[in-house]
């Protein structure tokens, strides 16, 4: 799968017709232009088109501010899930966990993984579909 094909996917999902039609296409019909490019150029062009993208799901998100808000509370579902995970099955051993970090790195990567564990379960079931025109 190219990189269009990719964005093209991940576009279908997360970003609204017009909102595709008007950031998303036309960095994907500039780089189709410039095709026989190579090098720095065909990394250039890559890169303009995962900015649009990443710009298209920005508009999108602030686009509608309830629907961020609902997304954070989703995603904090998760986030409690895992924490209270982590706090019951950490061992424990003469009242310091047994691991070779810190306590300020073990922090850290806890958090981190939470995080990251709590964002994934809300982007793929929780996210809005795609809207068409007629319901705009």
């Amino acid at each position: 799968m190219s990189l269009v094909d990719t964005v093209i996917a991940l576009s279908e999902r997360w970003l609204s017709e017009r909102t595709f039609e008007l950031i998303v296409a036309p960095a994907i019909a500039d780089m189709q232009y410039d095709e026989p490019a190579s090098g720095l150029r065909r990394v250039s062009n890559g890169a303009a088109v995962l900015s649009a993208f990443v710009w298209g799901l920005y508009e999108e998100v602030v686009s509608d501010p309830g629907g961020l808000l609902t997304f954070a509370v989703i995603s904090l579902i998760p986030a409690c899930y895992y924490t209270m995970l982590v706090i019951v099955c950490a061992p424990v051993r003469g009242g310091a966990l047994s691991y070779p970090l810190s306590k300020a790195e073990l922090q850290i990567a806890i958090g981190l993984a939470v995080f990251a564990l709590s964002l994934a379960p809300a982007l793929v079931c929780c996210w809005p579909p795609r809207r068409t025109p007629a319901e705009r």
